[in-house]
């Protein structure tokens, strides 16, 4: 029989199910969908119950399908997750769940960040963590329990991650690891342990913070109970595992010093691999821990990104039978022009580079001649610019820590558009690379695992076995005095605008 490994990655509406081979040939996959609590515009949430049938019903799926006469030479042998970040799962002294989990993108944690920006104490969270508090972290929720629901926080007993949650469920172990706990904003990242200082000043209480533990270790194994629903055998090791968009930069094989992951989906996450701390004194990247356990990843992300490009379909233009492919073509038949209009993207929001929460999207400079496939143009090309900011301010941290970005490897649905991936490599002005698996994040968990059952002895010798770069998308440099100039304008515009957004907000 031949190795095989299951990875897990856990999206914001759907679970993803991937079985690869060691050198990272996908064999089968499954997905499931999953709906949100939604009793209110602004209030989302989600059920574990629902979120952990959906988990069982898509990896029932996979193992089905390996089990096949086909595929009958393989045995799963090792399993990876990684899940959405930044939303804690709050468990009671029995290890029940207290309360669904809060979503990143419900609107009541925006009252917590302004609460905590305002008293200061946003301050400390920097000063320890490196990042700036983004409106949807984890002292936000936290915070909003123990302010509103009090009887609640006084249940917990331990918190983790999503992904916890779902290893938790496979094996009955409690843990995180050290990529997940960056992303809370609760970890002093240069000491590779929870903060003192944060969660005292917080107010929150140390013995609810979970034991961290290396990505690529044993996290537990496949209890029996777990086996029966899900087909997995009992006793199959299951790693540690990271949060969703630290596994999926590192799927992309990054971790050589100036490697850098993009993955444009619903959101953008950009993210340079570096051995040395990337301090930022204006605290506008991200830093989390690299799954090496070693150095960190400088990482920026978008609030929205390929979400943006769905809201315009769906909820702008809500065109009966236009798809995703058709505004794909439309903008392709529009050419670069240096006087066409410009889309600023943040209909959720600015995470990185400027935590803005109150930005929003606008068009400008429209005029009359202009025709919808000009503005279909425009919002694909805002949402690279908006990355492109990122780019620049990430280029800028870097060289004061004396790295350069070498290399840009992309994945996410954009690379399902040869035009909209040309478009990124254009308007960055570099060369892209793009890998041969199209589950990135599943790769990832798979590379996790295939260290944590001891196949490969490193997380070095697994990626450089299972990451294969497929093809190299170049850039027009014809095209760079248009946006140069396109950016200029789109930098402008921010800028004269962003103290003006409050004047959107609802007193």
């Amino acid at each position: 029989m031949k190795d095989a490994i299951l990875g897990i990655d856990i999206g914001t509406s759907s679970i993803k199910c991937c079985i690869f081979d060691t050198s990272g040939v996908e064999l089968v996959s499954s997905s499931c969908q999953y709906g949100l609590i939604n009793p209110e515009p602004g209030i989302f949430e989600i059920d574990t119950e629902v979120l952990w049938n959906a988990v069982v019903k898509s990896i029932a799926e996979v193992v089905r399908q390996i089990s096949a006469k086909n595929f009958q030479k393989y045995k799963i042998t090792s399993i990876g997750i990684c899940a959405m970040m930044v939303m804690p799962v709050l468990l009671d002294n029995s290890n029940n769940v207290i309360r669904p989990i809060i979503h990143w993108i419900d609107e009541r944690l925006q009252k917590q960040y302004y609460k905590l920006k305002n008293s200061g104490k946003d301050k400390i969270i920097s000063k320890f963590s490196g990042s700036a508090l983004t409106g949807d972290s984890a002292p936000n929720s936290l915070d909003f329990v123990m302010e509103n629901e009090p009887y609640n926080y006084k249940k917990i007993n331990k918190f983790f991650m999503v992904k916890d949650f779902i290893r938790f469920k496979l094996t009955g172990k409690i843990m995180s690891d050290f990529g997940d706990a960056s992303g809370t904003q609760l970890l002093d990242t240069k000491k590779w342990q929870w903060s003192d200082e944060i969660i005292g000043e917080l107010g929150f209480r140390k013995s609810i913070f979970p034991e961290l533990k290396e990505p690529a270790q044993k996290g537990g194994f496949v209890t029996k109970e777990a086996a029966a629903i899900t087909g997995l055998t009992k006793g199959t090791p299951v790693a540690v595992g990271s949060g969703d968009g630290i596994t999926t930069i590192f799927g992309l094989g990054t971790y050589k010093d100036g490697q850098t992951g993009l993955i444009v989906g619903s959101a953008g996450v950009f993210a340079t691999s570096v051995k040395v701390f990337p301090a930022d004194k204006n605290f506008r990247t991200y830093i989390f821990c690299h799954p090496f356990c070693d150095r960190w990843y400088s990482l920026m992300a978008t609030a929205l990104s390929g979400e943006t490009l769905k809201w315009y379909l769906n909820s702008f233009l809500k065109i009966d039978n236009l798809t995703l492919a058709d505004l794909d073509e439309e903008a392709s038949k529009i050419p670069a022009n240096k006087a066409d209009p410009i889309f600023l993207p943040y209909i959720l929001g600015s995470r990185n580079p400027y935590s803005n929460p109150n930005a929003a999207g606008v068009f400008a400079g429209l005029r009359h001649k202009h025709k919808r496939g000009h503005l279909t143009r425009a919002v694909m090309e805002g949402i690279i610019l908006e990355l492109l900011d990122i780019l620049k301010v990430q280029e800028e941290i870097l060289s004061k820590n004396k790295f350069k970005i070498n290399e840009i490897k992309l994945a996410g649905g954009i690379v399902n558009s040869s035009f909209w991936t040309q478009l990124l490599a254009d308007i960055f002005q570099k060369n892209i690379t793009i890998t041969r698996a199209r589950q990135i994040g599943a790769l990832g968990c798979a590379i996790m695992a295939s260290v944590a059952s001891g196949f490969y002895k490193d997380l070095g010798e697994a990626t450089d076995f299972m990451v294969c770069n497929e093809k190299i998308v170049s850039y027009n440099e014809d095209l760079k005095d248009i946006y140069e100039h396109k950016f200029k304008i789109f930098k402008e515009f921010y800028g004269i605008l962003k103290d003006k957004f409050d004047l959107f907000q609802t007193p």
